[in-house]
């Protein structure tokens, strides 16, 4: 089963923590968190794809 690389999620985190640093203003400590949730939410995501992938193989067919 293919899953996202973890590089591309965190290249994804940090380019959504730069434009929310230059578009909003944000302190450190909240750029800090916007990274640790962008990261959950993509693995998070890409945990429930492969998931169904895997449910989809493992299902018979009708």
């Amino acid at each position: 089963m293919k899953s996202l690389p973890f590089t591309v999620v965190l290249v994804v985190s940090v380019v959504v923590v730069i434009v929310c640093a230059e578009l909003l203003d944000f302190p450190w400590w909240l750029r800090l968190i916007t990274v640790i949730g962008v990261v959950t939410v993509l693995e998070a995501a890409d945990q429930a794809v492969g998931r169904a992938r895997a449910r989809r193989k493992a299902a018979p067919e009708s």
